[in-house]
């Protein structure tokens, strides 16, 4: 026996997907889309693409960054926790903020003075070549990279020390038998001679330091330092 069934018909849902697709309204809809997002992107102008490519020289970037003696021993931050954790260890580590620069910037200057976070101290005396070693490691990283830069401007001839004698370092504040091997001292350096003709302050930049070695008469200071450690915060393409 046959059974005889009657013809099914489309129901409303099934005959909306058998409708031929209106590309052109698609097509509509789709430029329309990409014209709002190139709007969006023109108000932004191109700092959004600071974080999509690799910094350039001259980029803008905003940076923190630490810098460590030979001992591993942070000197110079833009980091509480790292002044935190270091205090708490029992050193003295200056504390400053995170800086906005262009990637790569040279100094005029022999020595930058790096401001202290909350004004309490004289500056931070950064050499030339060490604030361009920071300032050009972001080239070739990304927004929120992290970079290790090691110093490589002091050379054997010419170490980053000193030889102080225990008067100096008497008029500097420091007892001379109390101080050993390894000990922190903070050295003022001047732009201009201690004792001015017209009585006028010297412009004092200070470099915390190391002792390195020591006899009866003498020490020696070390203000070299190994490496920092610089943050990528945001960076503003320029180009």
């Amino acid at each position: 026996m046959f059974i005889i069934m009657a013809p099914q018909r489309k129901t409303s849902r099934e005959k909306k997907q058998a409708d031929p697709i209106n590309w052109t309204k698609v097509g509509a809809i789709s430029i329309a889309v990409l014209f709002a997002v190139m709007m969006a992107a023109s108000l932004l102008g191109t700092a959004w693409i600071g974080g999509m490519r690799t910094v350039q020289p001259g980029d803008l970037v905003v940076i923190d960054y630490t810098i460590y003696n030979e001992n591993d021993i942070p000197v110079l931050t833009t980091l509480e926790v790292v002044a935190t954790e270091a205090e708490e260890a029992g050193n003295f580590v200056y504390l400053s903020g995170p800086i906005e620069v262009s990637a790569g910037y040279s100094l005029p200057d022999d020595m930058i003075g790096i401001p202290h976070r909350y004004g309490k101290m004289a500056p931070f005396g950064l050499f030339r070549t060490e604030f361009q070693e920071i300032t050009s490691a972001p080239i070739g990283y990304k927004e929120r990279d992290r970079v290790v830069v090691p110093f490589t401007i002091e050379s054997q001839e010419s170490p980053f020390e000193s030889e102080l004698t225990e008067e100096q370092i008497g008029e500097m504040g420091y007892p001379f038998d109390e101080l050993s091997v390894g000990d922190n001292i903070i050295l003022g350096f001047a732009d201009s001679p201690q004792f001015a003709l017209n009585d006028t302050e010297p412009d004092i930049k200070l470099r915390l330091t190391f002792i390195k070695e020591k006899t009866d008469e003498t020490v020696l200071v070390r203000y070299g330092y190994s490496y920092a450690v610089v943050t990528i915060n945001s960076v503003t393409a320029i180009s």
